[in-house]
Formats: structure tokens, sequence, C-alpha cells
């Protein structure tokens, strides 16, 4: 045999005991970890008021509620809260106003396609009747 034979062999064992060591200590570490609450307790902190966390929020918009009048473009199928901000921004408010108006300008006003701008215009025509 030579030496560096029983060198080799000396240095195997060396390094997967130290494996085993290491091995056994990571999971002993792992389980006081799991049970240190229980073990302990929970770590509580006291909280004053005056050191609450503070959220901040932004205001949203206004809740958009619907006029209560008869004149009302919300009854125009198809028209919701946000066309209809659209075209009151636009100035046509009204059914007979959204009668009179071209399809092209409602269109561009409420960014919708020609077509539902017609027929928009024609229950505003509708409902102008009445």
């Amino acid at each position: 045999m030579s030496p560096s034979w029983t060198y080799n062999r000396a240095m195997r064992r060396i390094t997967k005991l130290g494996g085993y060591l290491v091995g056994i200590g990571a999971g002993a570490a792992a389980v006081i970890w799991l049970v240190k609450d229980r073990l302990l307790g929970p770590e509580t902190v006291p909280v004053t008021p005056e050191d609450a966390p503070a959220f901040r929020v932004a205001p949203g918009p206004p809740p958009v509620t619907p006029e209560t009048s008869d004149d009302d473009l919300s009854r125009v199928k198809g028209i919701g809260p946000v066309y209809r901000a659209r075209l009151e921004q636009a100035g046509i408010s009204t059914y007979s106003s959204l009668a009179d108006a071209t399809a092209a300008a409602v269109a561009s006003a409420a960014e919708v396609s020609e077509p539902k701008a017609e027929d928009w215009v024609r229950q505003a025509g509708d409902l102008a009747a009445r």
C-alpha cells in the first residue's frame, strides 16, 4: 500500500463525515426554525396610534348618476355613462340635440363608429318625438 492511497482514503472519510455533520446541523436548524413560534410564542410589537401605518388613497371621480329628467341620453340603447359624458362635453345633452346632429359629428364626439352613431341619432329622434 502506498502512502497516497491511505491519505486519499482518509480524506474521503473525513469529507463524508463532514457532509453528514453539515446535513444533520442544517436539518436541526430547520426544525428549530419551524417550531420556534410554538416554543417561544409569536413576537408582538406594541403599536401606538401615532406609529400605525397611514394609507393614502387618492379620491376617485365622483360617481356618475343618471339624470332624473325625461331627456336622459342613457335611455338611448348603447349610450352608457361614458358615452353620455363624451356627448355632453361636445354639447349634445338632449334628445333633440342628438337627433339634430350628424352621425359623423356624434361618432367623432363619442369616439364610436358611424353606423352606431346613426343608430343613436335615429333612436334620439324617436324619443324626441314622444
